[in-house]
This record gives C-alpha cells, sequence and structure tokens, in this order.
C-alpha cells in the first residue's frame, strides 16, 4: 500500500498520444531558438577532436583486475553501481535546439513518456528558458507526456550525456553520483553533474580523479565493472595512473571489486573506443556481443570474438547482432538503454521505420529478433531511429543516463559528516551532513538531529523538523567525549522514518587557531604561483614554483568572499595564464605555532576553481617522506587531500589527525599544493587559503590557574568546578 501511494504522490500520468512512433520520430523541429547559450553548431561528434588514442601492441584478449586496497573517499558507507538492468526511475537527456540530433532526442523522450501504462521520469537539460520552450513544443509534437518530463537548466557542449555523466551510485542505499573527468575541450559538459547533483537532484556528489566517459564503462553482476582499454590509455602510467590505480579508484568511487578490460576496437572501425559500441548487459547473465560481418577488419572481428568466450566463462549467455562499417560509420545495435521491462535500440532502415536505409530492413529486422530472444518474455523492444546520430560515433545509450529507482519498502538514511575521527569543539560550528532516499526517488521533507556523548546510549536533540537538504550547521554545546555520534531521523511524506549514527567523532572542549592570509602575509605565511611542465617538475619537490604572489593577491585570498563563478571579481586571485603544455601551480607556506605532539587535529582549506571545469588538486608537503601527499600516508600523483572540478566556487578540504610532525619541519612551517591538472591554457582562480590546529584541552578548574597561551583561541575559558 504505502508503494502505491508514494507511486501516486511521485507521478501524475496524463493521456497518452496516438500519434505513431514514426511519425514522432519525423516530425519536425520548431524553429531553432535565437537566444540559445550555445554555439551554432551543435553536432559535435561522439569522439574527441583530434581523435582517438590507439595502443597497436594492445592484447586482443580481456582480462580482469580484481580488488586489493582502497582509498577512503568517499569516506562513509558502501558504494555500489547500480547495472543498467536494475529498476529505474528516469533518463536523463541533453536536448539542443541548435543542430543537436533533436530528432533522436525527442523519439525516445516521447517513446520514454508517451504510454500511460509506464511512470518514468524525463530529466531534460536544457541551456535556457527558451530553449526549454523549444524542446517543450517538439515533444508534444511527438506525443510526449510533458507531466514525466523535469527540465533541468545548465549551458553544455554536447548531446552524449552518458559520456559526461553523472555516474549514478548506491552509497548505503541513499543515491549520490560521482563525477568522473570528460574532454578538456568540453568543459561545460563536464560540470554537468555536479551542477545535477548540487542544484537538481540535491545530493552528494564525490569528484572522480579519472578521465573517463559513461559510454566506456557497463557495471555488472557481483561488483563487476566492464571497460576498454581505453581507460589505460585516457589515463597512462605516465601521468600517474597504474593499472592498480586505476582499479583502486573504480573500487573507492564505484563499488567495483572486479575490473574486467576489454580490448578496444581500431579507432578508425569505431572512432570512440567505448564498449558500449560493441557490448551490452541485458541482465545478470544475458549480454549482447557485436559479430562484425565477414569482410569488416580483422582485429574488431578478433576482438569481439574473444569476449565471447571471456563472458561465456563469467556465465554469460551471448547473443549477438550485426555490426559493420561503411567508410568511417559504426553500425551498431549494441548501443541501446534498457529501462525496466523496455529496451530502446538503435535502428538504420525504412521497413520498420520511414526515413533509413532500405539496404537496413534485414539487419533491423535480424537485430530486433535477436534483442527479443535475449530479452525474454514480458520485455518490449523499442526501436529509435538513428540514421542521423550514427555518423558522429553513437546512437541512443549515449545520450542517455538512467537515474535509478530505490525500491526498497523503507527509506534510507546515510550521514556523511562527521565520517569518524573529526575533533569538533565545544562553541564551535560544524556542518552535519547526510543523505536520505525513500522508494519511488519520492523526496523526504524532514529530518530530526541528535548526539550522543556515550556512544549512542542516550540522545539529545539538536534540532526537529528540519528542512532536508543534506546539511544542518551546529553550534556545538558543552560536553567531552571522544566516542560521540550524530543520529539523523528523515520522515518520509507519509511519516514513515529512517534512521541513521554516524561514525565516533570527537566531541570535546579545546581551542583553535585559524592561520590564514588576513595576517601574516609576507611575515611568516607566503605563496607562489605560476606555472609547471607536468607533474615531473612537482614531484619530491617541496617549491616546484618560486614567483611570490604581489600584496594585492593576499588581500584577495584572506576572506571568503568571492562571488560565485566570476573570473573578473576582484576578491578573488587570478592566476596567470598557463602556458602550453604546462600547469598551473601554487605553493602555500604557513608558520603555524603549535607543537607537533600538543596537536589534535590540523584542518586546511581552498576555494576557488580552474578555469573550463578543470581538476584541481590539494596536497599538503610530507617532510618525513619528501614528497606531496593527502595527509594520511599516502603519496605522489593524484594522492591528494581533495580534489574538485568545476566552473564555480567550490571548496578544496583536507584533514591531518596522526603524525603531526611528519607535515611540520623544524621552524614551523607547513607547506601546501593547489595543482591544475590538465588546464591547457588556461587559468586558476583562488578566494581563500586557510589552516585551522585544534587542540583538545580542559577548561581552567580554578580561577587561579593560568589562562591559555595569548597566541591561541580559547573556546571556553571560563573556571568550572569539575571536569564534565
Amino acid at each position: 500500500m504505502r508503494k502505491q501511494l508514494l507511486m501516486m504522490v511521485g507521478v501524475i500520468c496524463c493521456g497518452w498520444s496516438a500519434m505513431p512512433l514514426w511519425a514522432q520520430q519525423q516530425a519536425d523541429s520548431p524553429a531553432v531558438v535565437a537566444d540559445d547559450l550555445e554555439n551554432v553548431d551543435k553536432n559535435l561528434p561522439r569522439y574527441r577532436e583530434g581523435g582517438t588514442p590507439d595502443d597497436p601492441n594492445q592484447s586482443l584478449f580481456p582480462y580482469a583486475l580484481q580488488l586489493r586496497q582502497a582509498l577512503k573517499v568517499p569516506t562513509t558507507g558502501l558504494i555500489e553501481s547500480p547495472p543498467e538492468y536494475g529498476p529505474t526511475h528516469g533518463v536523463m537527456f541533453r536536448y539542443h535546439s541548435i543542430n543537436g540530433y533533436t530528432s533522436v532526442v525527442t523519439a525516445c523522450v516521447a517513446a520514454l513518456t508517451g504510454n500511460p501504462n509506464h511512470d518514468e521520469i524525463a530529466y531534460v537539460v536544457v541551456s535556457s528558458a527558451a530553449q526549454q520552450t523549444h524542446a517543450t513544443n517538439a515533444f508534444i509534437a511527438a506525443g510526449a507526456d510533458m507531466s514525466k518530463v523535469v527540465f533541468l537548466i545548465h549551458p553544455s557542449d554536447s548531446v552524449w550525456l552518458r559520456d559526461f555523466g553523472p555516474h549514478f551510485i548506491w552509497q548505503n542505499g541513499t543515491l549520490a553520483i560521482v563525477d568522473s573527468h570528460y574532454y578538456n575541450t568540453r568543459p561545460l559538459d563536464n560540470f554537468i553533474p555536479t551542477l545535477t547533483g548540487d542544484d537538481d537532484f540535491i545530493m552528494p556528489t564525490y569528484d572522480m580523479d579519472l578521465y573517463y566517459s559513461g559510454g566506456n564503462f557497463q557495471p555488472g553482476p557481483g561488483r563487476s565493472g566492464f571497460v576498454t582499454s581505453l581507460i589505460t590509455l585516457d589515463n597512462p602510467t605516465s601521468l600517474g595512473f597504474t593499472e592498480d590505480y586505476i582499479r583502486e579508484l573504480y573500487d573507492t568511487f564505484q563499488g567495483i571489486d572486479t575490473l574486467h578490460i576489454m580490448p578496444k576496437l581500431p579507432s578508425f572501425v569505431d572512432a570512440t573506443g567505448h564498449i558500449d559500441m560493441w557490448m551490452y548487459l541485458v541482465d545478470e547473465d544475458t549480454v549482447i556481443l557485436s559479430e562484425f560481418i565477414p569482410g569488416s577488419n580483422p582485429v574488431a572481428i578478433s576482438i569481439t570474438d574473444n569476449a565471447v568466450s571471456y563472458m561465456q566463462a563469467l556465465g554469460f549467455e551471448v547473443y549477438r547482432p550485426k555490426a559493420w562499417n561503411v567508410g568511417s560509420t559504426h553500425y551498431t545495435y549494441t548501443n541501446a538503454f534498457r529501462v525496466n521491462n523496455r529496451i530502446f535500440i538503435p535502428v538504420y532502415g525504412t521497413a520498420i521505420l520511414p526515413g533509413g536505409n532500405v539496404a537496413y530492413n534485414d539487419e533491423d529486422a535480424e537485430a530486433l529478433a535477436i534483442w527479443q530472444a535475449a530479452a525474454g518474455p514480458g520485455v518490449e523492444i523499442v526501436p529509435i531511429q538513428c540514421n542521423s546520430i550514427i555518423p558522429a560515433a553513437g546512437a541512443i545509450h549515449c545520450i542517455v543516463m538512467q537515474v535509478p529507482r530505490y525500491v526498497e519498502e523503507l527509506p534510507a538514511a546515510h550521514i556523511i559528516s562527521p565520517a569518524g575521527g573529526e575533533v569538533w569543539l565545544k562553541g564551535s560550528v560544524e556542518t552535519i551532513r547526510w543523505n536520505a532516499t525513500d522508494n519511488y526517488n519520492v523526496p523526504l521533507p524532514t529530518v530530526n538531529l541528535y548526539y550522543s556523548l556515550n556512544n549512542g546510549q542516550s540522545w539529545t536533540t539538536i534540532a526537529t523538523g528540519v528542512p532536508n537538504t543534506g546539511s544542518y550547521d551546529w553550534t556545538l554545546p558543552q560536553g567531552a567525549s571522544n566516542l560521540a555520534r550524530i543520529k539523523v531521523t528523515a520522515y518520509a511524506a507519509d511519516g514513515t522514518p529512517a534512521t541513521a549514527i554516524s561514525n565516533q567523532y570527537k566531541h570535546q572542549w579545546g581551542i583553535k587557531k585559524v592561520y590564514d592570509f588576513a595576517t601574516g602575509a609576507e611575515v611568516d605565511h607566503f605563496a607562489f604561483g605560476t606555472q609547471t611542465n607536468l607533474w615531473s617538475a612537482i614531484d619530491g619537490n617541496p617549491l616546484p614554483v618560486t614567483t611570490p604572489l604581489a600584496t594585492a593577491s593576499y588581500t584577495a585570498l584572506s576572506l571568503s568572499d568571492a562571488t560565485g563563478g566570476s573570473t573578473s571579481d576582484p576578491n578573488r586571485y587570478n592566476s596567470p595564464t598557463v602556458s602550453a603544455g604546462y600547469e598551473s601551480t601554487h605553493v602555500f607556506e604557513f608558520t603555524i605555532t603549535e607543537l607537533p605532539s600538543k596537536i589534535n587535529e590540523i584542518a586546511v582549506k581552498w576555494e576557488g576553481f580552474a578555469d573550463t571545469c578543470m581538476d584541481v588538486e590539494l596536497y599538503v608537503w610530507d617532510y618525513a617522506h619528501q614528497n606531496w601527499s593527502n595527509g594520511q600516508g599516502l603519496l605522489g600523483q593524484h594522492r591528494a587531500m581533495d580534489t574538485y572540478a568545476g566552473n564555480r566556487d567550490e571548496t578544496l578540504v583536507g584533514y591531518i589527525r596522526s603524525n603531526f610532525a611528519d607535515y611540520i619541519d623544524e621552524d614551523g612551517v607547513m607547506t601546501f599544493l593547489v595543482y591544475a591538472d590538465r588546464p591547457y591554457n588556461k587559468k586558476t582562480f583562488h578566494d581563500y587559503m586557510s589552516v585551522t590546529v585544534k587542540q583538545i584541552r580542559r577548561p581552567a578548574i580554578w580561577s587561579s590557574v593560568a589562562p591559555y597561551p595569548d597566541k591561541l583561541t580559547p573556546i571556553d575559558i571560563k573556571p568550572v568546578p569539575y571536569w564534565p
């Protein structure tokens, strides 16, 4: 009964247009919107500008990378990647009104939403309100049910939403987003996952330090995942990406214990190198693999033939529709997508849908029959005409992303912060962060918040009826415990609760001092910045750049007061433009006065962003091991405290909670690196930099006890008769 109620709350279906599918796909698009925020030509190909790399020495046989030791980000909860054949709540699209393959997107949206027997939502990214109107007119003309269409307004570069994300994950049963890096020349696309997570879906987003396209990743059963060897070409060992590190990232961010590396088709056969151009997982034990027709490239034939026995050995039943090339166009039937009990597949002929090539009627019919046999009874195969889009090296899988559906009877909640081990001091303001998901993805309106100083034996109320925004700023009350916890109870629309309890944090009396450039600049706090030629100039070098920042730059860095993504804001330090082949590199040094043996936690924060949505990484120098590190024992390239890629201000935050002497030299100096990976002639924009040192100290017991040293700011200094 509860599921039925929530389904009625989540979606109200309207009448379905009787317009036939072929007419939907052939409907003329409305006139071009004049004020689009996009380039005039949006027929960007799926493959990158300059071509897709090949490795002439690659093995033509698949192999697997197994789980070993994982990073600790995301820091809490069991991470899982939902397979595409799992329950689906909706499908994301990108609609471009200017030459953006609108007929294919429109056909998919109409077919997804037009049938009243299905409740899935079409989430459509557009660049402006005007473009939303353009899309609405096209969708209505094609027979879409607009009550099941939700528009998300964000500028972007291309239609290939599968490739730039977002990548959805489950984090302890709650829905979250992973954001990998996409093509450097398409920065608006690259920022879409973070924007949709932060602004639209209101769920956690995690920046994954890996260059990969969503079309080259398919999660499978048993915490497995499938990619092609393009992953090692895009992330080469020369840039710090060993196979072990790639596998580690997939495990940490996407819950993949076994990563299967399939060979990549030659670029002159398939210009993308993506696995979805020749393989698709229909369900947990069935796979579609392309069978190249006789006379095709022998390497492509070998790769796909070799994959048959490999997948069969994993327990999959294999079905094989035809694939072929006409010039540089790769015709494939595997570039399909599943939405619950419907599978949308590309077709190219005219017998099934008008507007195609009569030569492919037989191939279409055979492919439809193979897909139906693979899917089994009860699954509908929906053909989508793809003649207009396939020359750009993609069809329909590469323009969509399924939004998973939460189907458990009770909602789920998860606490992200405190993650465990934090030092939170009485009187300070700390941010509690959580996530909550209800079945059929219906929002949970409110939460209640509690804290415990006795490991959860009893609870004290922080606040009740808090809007479920995912965060709450809490001023810590008095008390002391190293076994403190936070509890969040989220309430569904019908009052059903979901409760999560955090890992232990330290709720203590103490003192903290914030070091930033508001004081001490050019005296005992310094900053240097220009550019370096890749990580090789930084590795093992505590001062790779020696150009000091001007005094005005310190003023801009001293406060968190810049205005979003404005690059001309005087409250922001703008780095010099980076030369071709170089990286924007900045070093910040702070002299702190606390002894390492007296410190309980060090927190570092940088605020800013990199031009064109390039990855920015924050490191701390490890004096004991003479290299940059994450402050938790991992050293070298990509072992950052935090990373971010976006076109507006965001914070990078890192913590040190042990071995403090490794990060503080004999003069009290700590050194930090802000490094923009692959900026390609662009800048970095810096708003704020700080280091916060926390010490756990009991308050003075008697009034005669000397106060804390003047260099420290007391959180609580009043005399008390006993230690609470």
